[in-house]
């Protein structure tokens, strides 16, 4: 189990339709605040990407893919500190076979600056640690030939034009788009990415990593996991925490915890049943470990969290 597969299909992420604009001349966009992540690709031209600060704006260029951590008001246009028009009051309209909502930005002559844009909302708290390496505005810029220029090509032909499935394939691309420019940014700022992504760059402690997320039922023990690391049992265990910041059985305890509560939150299953699929050998040994990691009991948690 690839651990940034793991979060990500367990955060549940749901892209938001999305549009694809055309803007020319003197142009700006304020655009509602990323619920939890917003991006934006620039297919040709130029712009420039900011939030609150326009002396912080970034330039964006052809190929490169603009993340926007939520829940940080953001803004693009011609220059930095363009005037700025809301999102929602540009002109749009919508092809009549469904798709991209299309967008028009600014007036004038010259060649036009082509972007689409999309929103993406999790479930859940999991997002927190797939997301905590990202700053505010992110600017990913993929080199020639690699996976992620090669699907914005994809992505920028199939948009232009019209055929059966096309809105399925936009939204299967936007997806791939999200998972390769994540990839590329957490791994360009290793110190900044989440310590688990940062484990996962030393082989054995990805073993170990990948294990857990495949089987976290597992009555796993530090020789276990070291087993799987193909390493002795105090290396593993020294390697493991250096680079996590925590001990290898307490990364256990607190994914176990995170499922729990997404288990609670969203599911209607026995706290006997979410013991049993934790590894946990009665509903008490969990409702104790939950209290204990909580402060609260796990049903009292349930309640709680579904009616906020």
């Amino acid at each position: 189990m690839d651990v940034l597969t793991d979060m990500l299909q367990r955060s549940r992420a749901r892209g938001a339709a999305f549009s694809h604009s055309t803007a020319r001349g003197e142009w700006g966009v304020r655009f509602p605040p990323a619920t939890q992540l917003a991006i934006h690709g620039i297919l040709s031209g130029e712009a420039y990407a900011w939030t609150d600060r326009p002396h912080g704006a970034r330039r964006v260029l052809p190929g490169d893919v603009v993340l926007i951590r939520g829940p940080s008001q953001h803004h693009m246009g011609h220059e930095p500190g363009a005037g700025l028009v809301p999102f929602e009051n540009h002109p749009a309209s919508a092809p009549p076979s469904g798709g991209a909502l299309r967008m028009s930005f600014g007036s004038g002559a010259g060649d036009p600056t082509t972007f689409f844009c999309g929103a993406y909302r999790f479930e859940g708290d999991l997002c927190a640690g797939l997301l905590a390496g990202l700053p505010a505005l992110t600017v990913v810029r993929p080199c020639t030939g690699d996976s992620l220029r090669a699907t914005l090509d994809v992505f920028a032909g199939e948009l232009m034009r019209q055929g059966p499935g096309q809105q399925a394939l936009l939204d299967s691309l936007l997806d791939v788009i999200l998972v390769q420019a994540l990839r590329e940014q957490l791994a360009a700022d290793l110190d900044a990415a989440p310590s688990w992504f940062r484990g996962m760059a030393d082989p054995a402690i990805a073993a170990a990593l990948r294990a857990i997320h495949a089987d976290p039922q597992r009555e796993w023990t530090v020789a276990a996991l070291a087993a799987e690391a193909s390493l002795s049992r105090a290396t593993f265990a020294r390697r493991f925490t250096q680079l996590l910041g925590i001990a290898p059985l307490g990364y256990v305890t607190d994914w176990r915890m995170a499922l729990a509560r997404e288990h609670l939150r969203t599911g209607d299953a026995s706290l006997a049943a979410i013991a049993r699929s934790l590894g946990y050998g009665s509903e008490f040994s969990f409702a104790a470990a939950f209290k204990r990691h909580h402060g609260v009991a796990p049903g009292r948690w349930r309640t709680t969290a579904r009616s906020a």
